[in-house]
């Protein structure tokens, strides 16, 4: 177990913490990033979504010259909301104070509660400034983060140069600037350093392993966005054209409907969704064009070349570049799209279209198995979709249809109706072919991406008072063909129930139950495929309590339980958390939790609060204790610092992790640091 000392040490400091404050908005965008973020992977990057809360936290939206798009780019909010916020404003006239939205028809309680934050009212900039003064009314920002696990990794210690081994150093750097008038113009530069990647050596000759940067111009007469470097596109239900963030099956249950929002500037640190280029938006009273063109190069294992073309056979998306073999791969396809999308909005109907085309300058021929006979491969993509959204009384009608020229077919369709005051009804189905290709394919499915599937989704969502919200949902899905570790055509069940209580503005209950059903290749050695059955079980009970008007506690309790055939594993974990939010110099949080799970396949993910802009959504598995700390300090008036020191222990374990990760010894631990100038 954790030393007597050190933990004596993390209890101090827990109790103590009620001496820092906070005054970020972490305890809101946590709540809002779980809620959306249940079927998300552990490396999964939420900075794009983060840093547009934080945008609109200091920049609020003004309720009076809003959009339907622009409140959409919140995320939480469902068509129908969005929709009634606007007609609100119709019909009863311009809003005369951000609580007005308690009048608003379909806006529960709790919504407006995490609404009020990121709205206003009251006026904001325009163009016809002079240039001298607008520019001066920006404001820069840059920030420095440093991270590192502390413990050394098999893959450091290395030092025969024929093995594999990890090139650089352990540190993780990124960097960040932006200078934004609000509303108008945004300048933005990223740079990060993966664990493991070189630094002003090798590859990395330039510094950072990735650079990312972008100009855009909002609002410029009829040029309602322009980018210059890179940009995200998102548009229809995202199984053709959809870049940066975006969220599949959760406690959100209207959200099956996806809300493009166009495009945007790219300033999150993903390595591959996103484009490089230049594109633009232009409207003419009901229309509007958007041209792009992206040119970049990927990483992507290459096999071999013949008649002067290399051969690859996949494109790597995760943006490591650490190994030798990493490196050689490393910018080895350029890869060349354009396009545009064309967009009629009348009232409450909305139809568009996009055709566009992609060139790769070598040829991707995937592995010769099986699951694979339906993959791309060659090296150029026509794409081309056309979806709508309307609303019709208390219902929202959405869908789309995209071909892959010269394969398949994908579409889906669905209604989010209104049934009652309390209670409304979603209905989605989907059918993506096994032949459909796209590469920036992000579509609703169970699978990663929205290709070999068709199922059938329902939810309901229940608030007979503000005091009681029930959500529920079920899936029924299947696989037309085989896919990996799964060979023969399978399908399966996600059941989603979630009861939240809130008896005052004090006190939150949550209770909830997952239940999936999938299948997988058995693990006997049989001359046919044979399939068992995967079940996986959740319940997570929550409770949050708010103290006084600085402190909060929150505990769960989660019990996980997984069976495969004969073999049944089960878990469970348990955490306290301590959120102290005073105005004053310093400010933070801090967690412990126990868990114990039977293996891999019980692991529990819990989401983690971290520091500004980077997010934590680890899993725990085995048996052990973990804990952390976040400190910030307010140095002065534009100027603060981040700390975060995490930890877990494994008592029954002798070493960490596998392959280059490996870690000698039963605890792993990280720090990170941030240092943040606003002028």
């Amino acid at each position: 177990m954790l030393s007597k000392s050190a933990f004596f040490v993390f209890l101090f400091l827990l109790s103590h913490l009620t001496t820092f404050g906070q005054t970020e908005n972490t305890d809101l965008i946590e709540q809002l990033v779980e809620s959306m973020a249940d079927d998300l992977t552990e490396d999964y990057d939420y900075m794009e979504l983060t840093e547009r809360w934080n945008y609109y936290l200091k920049h609020p939206i003004d309720l009076n010259k809003t959009s339907n798009e622009e409140l959409s780019e919140l995320r939480f909010l469902s068509p129908l909301q969005v929709a009634a916020i606007i007609n609100h404003r119709k019909l009863a006239g311009p809003y005369l104070t951000v609580y007005e939205l308690q009048a608003v028809d379909g806006l529960d309680v709790e919504t407006v509660r995490l609404l009020l934050p990121f709205v206003r009212v009251e006026p904001s900039s325009n163009w016809n400034m002079p240039a001298k003064e607008f520019l001066s009314s920006g404001r820069h920002d840059l920030m420095f983060r440093y991270g590192r696990i502390l413990e050394k990794q098999n893959g450091y210690a290395i030092k025969d140069l024929n093995r594999s081994r990890y090139l650089g150093s352990a540190d993780r750097l990124f960097g960040r600037y932006r200078y934004t008038v609000p509303q108008k113009l945004q300048l933005s530069l990223n740079m990060k350093k993966d664990a493991g990647e070189q630094f002003f050596n090798g590859a990395q000759r330039l510094g950072f392993d990735f650079y990312s940067g972008s100009l855009y111009l909002q609002s410029v007469k009829r040029w309602k966005h322009v980018v210059i470097g890179d940009y995200s596109l998102q548009f229809g239900q995202g199984l053709a054209l959809w870049t940066g963030v975006s969220f599949g099956k959760g406690a959100l249950v209207q959200h099956v409907a996806r809300q493009g929002i166009g495009l945007r500037p790219y300033t999150s640190a993903n390595e591959f969704s996103f484009f490089r280029g230049i594109s633009a938006t232009y409207s003419v009273k009901k229309w509007s064009i958007t041209p792009f063109i992206s040119y970049k190069r990927l990483s992507a294992t290459f096999v071999d070349s013949l008649a002067g073309k290399a051969n690859y056979s996949a494109i790597i998306e995760n943006g490591l570049h650490r190994t030798p073999n990493e490196v050689s791969n490393r910018h080895n396809l350029k890869q060349l799209l354009f396009g545009t999308n064309v967009q009629y909005q009348r009232n409450s109907l909305t139809i568009g279209g996009n055709v566009f085309y992609t060139k790769l300058s070598g040829i991707i021929r995937p592995r010769t198995l099986l699951y694979n006979q339906y993959a791309f491969a060659g090296n150029d993509l026509s794409n081309a979709s056309i979806y709508y959204h309307t609303y019709i009384h208390n219902m929202y009608l959405f869908g789309e249809v995209a071909h892959s020229f010269g394969s398949g077919l994908a579409y889906t369709n669905g209604i989010i109706s209104s049934l009652s005051h309390d209670l409304s009804l979603v209905l989605q189905y989907r059918d993506y072919q096994k032949n459909y290709h796209a590469f920036y394919n992000q579509g609703l499915s169970e699978g990663s991406r929205a290709v070999n599937e068709k199922g059938f989704y329902t939810g309901l969502i229940f608030q007979p008072n503000k005091k009681v919200l029930w959500v529920a949902y079920a899936d029924a899905f299947k696989f037309p063909w085989i896919r990996y570790r799964v060979d023969a055509p399978s399908d399966g069940q996600d059941l989603f129930t979630q009861l939240t209580l809130t008896p005052n503005k004090k006190l939150r209950y949550l209770l909830r139950y997952r239940f999936r059903n999938k299948a997988e290749n058995g693990d006997s050695i049989h001359p046919t495929a044979v399939l068992d059955r995967v079940r996986r079980q959740q319940i997570r009970a929550e409770a949050q309590y708010q103290v006084s008007s600085t402190i909060v506690f929150r505990n769960r309790f989660e019990y996980g339980f997984y069976k495969k055939a004969a073999h049944a594993e089960k878990g469970y974990l348990f955490y306290q958390d301590v959120i102290y939010k005073p105005q004053g110099m310093f400010s933070g949080n801090a967690r412990i939790a126990l868990f114990k799970t039977d293996g891999y396949n019980s692991r529990i993910y819990a989401f983690e609060n971290d520091v500004l802009y980077a997010s934590s959504f680890p899993f725990y598995s085995n048996k052990g204790i973990r804990y952390y700390l976040n400190l910030r300090c307010r140095i002065k008036r534009g100027m603060d610092f981040w700390c975060r020191y995490a930890a877990s222990h494994y008592p029954t374990l002798q070493e960490l992790g596998s392959g280059l990760d490996k870690i000698e010894g039963n605890r792993k631990s990280e720090i990170k640091m941030q240092l943040r100038f606003q002028f």
